[in-house]
């Protein structure tokens, strides 16, 4: 999975590489709703950031959090299945 797109102290709202990978990673996995969730919010975040109602500190670390849930998660499943193959 991609590092979070608010990594960093630089704003990528605007970055037609980032948009271009977040585009490509949403059709090659159309059925994962966490990587559409994280897409949502990304597009949701960059809008309240322009529009001057969240601050890009706080977009920054909700994304971070919410990204940061979505590995755990997708791990704690590649342990199960994993764990499952050898039984």
């Amino acid at each position: 999975m991609m590092a979070p797109v608010f990594a960093q102290d630089e704003n990528f709202c605007h970055d037609k590489e980032s948009c271009k990978e977040w585009d490509e990673l949403v059709q090659k996995y159309p059925h994962s709703m966490d990587i559409q969730r994280l897409h949502a919010v990304r597009i949701g975040f960059y809008k309240k950031i322009e529009d001057g109602t969240i601050s890009f500190e706080t977009a920054r670390d909700a994304f971070n959090h919410l990204h940061d849930t979505v590995i755990k998660k997708a791990k704690k499943e590649q342990n199960q299945f994993l764990k499952n193959k050898q039984l």
